[in-house]
């Protein structure tokens, strides 16, 4: 059975990935990128999910953090760049090369939960 919260905490994102699904799309226009259904719903299903996956992890905590959205957004991030789905932004290919050590999947996890954390502390969400 689904707790209250968690219903509630499923349906709020809806909304906002709609919205932002759309601006990102529209990002890709502007820089001449062909803009698809598939596109615009793949956007709009990364940010659900990325705000979805947070959801048990405050329930089980009892309380918001800014590591929720660290872990959700590197989850996010492996599974994309190991799925061929998403890049790793702000990486110089050739670091993998230099450090093979370093998989891509590990590159994304740390980036992309990188990314989440930073967002969430300037949000004002507690660590």
């Amino acid at each position: 059975m689904i707790s209250y919260y968690q219903q509630d905490c499923l349906k709020r994102p809806i909304p906002s990935a709609v919205v932002m699904g759309g601006v990102f799309s529209a990002f890709d226009a502007a820089m001449g990128h062909r803009v698809t259904p598939k596109s615009v719903a793949s956007y709009m299903a990364f940010i659900y999910t990325y705000n979805a996956m947070q959801c048990p992890m405050e329930e089980i905590h009892g309380k918001r953090s800014a590591l929720h959205n660290a872990l959700s957004g590197g989850i996010i991030g492996y599974i994309g760049v190991t799925t061929h789905r998403l890049g790793i932004p702000f990486v110089d290919p050739y670091t993998l090369y230099r450090y093979p050590f370093i998989s891509p999947g590990m590159a994304a996890f740390a980036v992309y939960g990188g990314m989440g954390f930073g967002l969430a502390l300037l949000g004002g969400k507690p660590v």
